[in-house]
């Protein structure tokens, strides 16, 4: 078989081929268009993409790593600076209560002794009873004194009957002289025996009294209205006339104490007596009533302090009607103090005792910074957790508490 021979290719005819060229450049015209439209909105996309992102990362990569930045300086600077702990001063409550120990005593008291010698012939009160102004506590049986008394009133009328003698014999001198019958010296003779007689008579007159008056002394009364609170008679026994001693040998017949009201009495501090006067109330408590509150005032005080205790002594009186109260007794007594210029309280950890005197370490603002000054100050009242301060420090200022020994003058603190 002989081979093929390749067909030959045909050129173009250019009679057909001669329009075509003019027909391409419309076609691509309207190829290109719409893919540069399309690529200006890509690129925006993008922009809008890449911003988004970068965002993005700012605010979850760059601002954390600024605030943490930020935060470690401030840690930096905070762990350059001592930490202390601090307490505010504070302003003290205008109305206290003051406690103080008192005694409480009887309104009255007497003791009652014998003003006349006498027997105990009876006895009508005993411990315990209530008596009245007036009445009889006792009667003595005074023989002595009723002998005496006798013979001073027999004393007197002999008197009496010397006055009338010598009155007569005085009134005839007198007439006489005038008939000049005797002389004037015999007549002044009379008048003057009449002046002695009248003067003897007065003088057993007043003798009289004062016996009759040791006779009445034979019934022993009550001076005020109380109770018996002891008794040391009995029917029979010897009593003299005194105040109780043991050179005269007289004893005390009776006790008698008034205790309704009663007093109270307590010694004040120095620092609070500017706060003592009538009318302040006190609230007393006794072991015997630990549930029951009595109530008093402040009556007087003693306007001086004692040099001893530097205290101020004060009268409390306290109502007494159902005789709850014993005169005696101990009693815590609290005292409502109102203080027109209260004082400053401060913790008591918050003070530093050296060699430069007591201060404080008071935090200020300086500038933004809290910065420690050391304030000397003047104590006053110790209550324990917490002192008086009497000057300097003000209501609200900051004190470093259990301040360290290491701590200086101005040092920046947190």
């Amino acid at each position: 078989m002989s081979p093929v021979s390749p067909t030959p290719k045909k050129n173009p005819v250019p009679s057909q081929a001669a329009p075509a060229p003019a027909s391409r450049p419309q076609a691509t015209a309207s190829a290109t268009a719409p893919r540069q439209g399309g690529g200006f909105g890509f690129l925006i996309l993008l922009v809008i993409a890449l911003l988004i992102l970068a965002g993005l990362l700012y605010f979850f990569g760059v601002v954390p790593r600024i605030a943490a930045s930020a935060s470690l300086d401030r840690e930096q600077k905070i762990s350059s600076q001592r930490i202390v702990i601090y307490a505010l001063a504070r302003l003290a409550a205008p109305k206290v209560e003051l406690p103080l120990p008192g005694t409480v005593e009887a309104f009255q008291q007497a003791s009652i002794f014998a003003r006349t010698n006498g027997y105990v012939k009876r006895w009508l009160v005993d411990i315990g009873d209530l008596i009245h102004e007036g009445d009889v506590l006792a009667e003595l049986d005074t023989p002595e004194v009723d002998q005496q008394l006798s013979q001073a009133k027999a004393t007197a009328e002999q008197a009496k009957a010397a006055v009338e003698i010598a009155q007569t014999a005085a009134d005839r001198w007198n007439v006489m002289v005038k008939a000049h019958a005797v002389s004037q010296e015999e007549a002044d003779e009379k008048n003057a025996t009449l002046n002695e007689a009248k003067a003897t008579l007065d003088a057993d007159q007043a003798n009289v009294g004062q016996l009759t008056a040791l006779e009445n002394f034979k019934r022993i009364r009550a001076p005020f209205t109380g109770t018996i609170t002891y008794r040391n008679i009995e029917v029979g026994n010897l009593v003299s006339a005194g105040t109780g001693s043991a050179a005269t040998g007289t004893t005390e017949i009776y006790r008698i104490a008034q205790t309704d009201p009663l007093r109270v009495y307590v010694d004040v501090p120095e620092a609070n007596t500017r706060s003592i006067q009538p009318g302040v109330e006190a609230d007393l408590h006794v072991p015997a009533y630990p549930d029951r509150v009595f109530h008093g005032e402040v009556v007087r005080s003693a306007g001086a302090l004692d040099t001893t205790s530097r205290t101020l002594k004060t009268e409390i009186r306290v109502p007494n009607p159902d005789a709850a109260l014993l005169p005696g007794a101990f009693a815590e007594v609290r005292l409502e103090l109102v203080d027109s210029a209260p004082a400053i309280l401060i913790p008591a950890n918050t003070l530093i005792v050296n060699s430069e005197g007591t201060q404080v370490a008071l935090i200020e603002d300086v500038g933004g910074q809290d910065k420690i000054h050391f304030l000397p100050v003047k104590v006053g009242r110790d209550f324990g957790t917490e002192v008086e301060i009497l000057q300097d420090v003000k209501d609200g200022d900051r004190l470093v508490t259990n301040p360290p020994l290491d701590l200086n003058e101005g040092a920046v603190v947190t």
